[in-house]
């Protein structure tokens, strides 16, 4: 049913998108410019979806750039044993997916002297998937929005022999 109902949808935004194009179109009063004025609001209007997840990979990329697992030096955990302490997402302001912020941070099992502590940032779907195809909880769908490359911890935990031990 809720196909039926997407595609109900899909199918208005692209019949009002069409009388939007032939609309303004004709507004044109040059005849030469009408054609290239329709293709390039078609084609604004069918990418103006997704550009709030094309800004909001550039911010997410940045983030994980300047404060994720490739940012941090683990010289000081290089063949240790190390647990980690949990933290909770807390979202985080200012970006225009919703993203969240989680502390990632490894301490030494004998000295509980902190040793690896970087961020871990996990976005949502832009507003495409959120609303119109209420997907609430999913990924973008251009980018990987989980974690800053978390699964990179692992390899890169193994390549330097730290062991993680809860």
């Amino acid at each position: 049913m809720s196909g039926l109902i997407l595609l109900f949808a899909l199918t208005i935004c692209f019949w009002l998108g069409g009388m939007l194009v032939r609309w303004v179109g004709q507004l044109v009063p040059n005849p030469k410019w009408q054609g290239t004025v329709k293709v390039a609001l078609g084609l604004t209007l069918m990418a103006s979806p997704f550009v709030d997840e094309v800004i909001g990979m550039y911010q997410f990329n940045a983030l994980c750039k300047a404060n994720g697992i490739e940012s941090v030096d683990i010289s000081k955990a290089k063949g240790k044993r190390v647990l980690w302490i949990d933290s909770d997402r807390k979202s985080i302001s200012g970006s225009i997916l919703p993203i969240k912020i989680q502390k990632y941070t490894f301490i030494d099992e004998n000295t509980k002297d902190v040793l690896i502590q970087f961020n871990g940032y996990f976005a949502r779907g832009g507003w495409v998937m959120r609303y119109l195809l209420n997907f609430s909880g999913t990924e973008p769908m251009l980018f990987d929005g989980n974690g800053c490359g978390s699964h990179l911890t692992k390899e890169i935990f193994s390549r330097n022999q730290i062991t993680l031990i809860n």
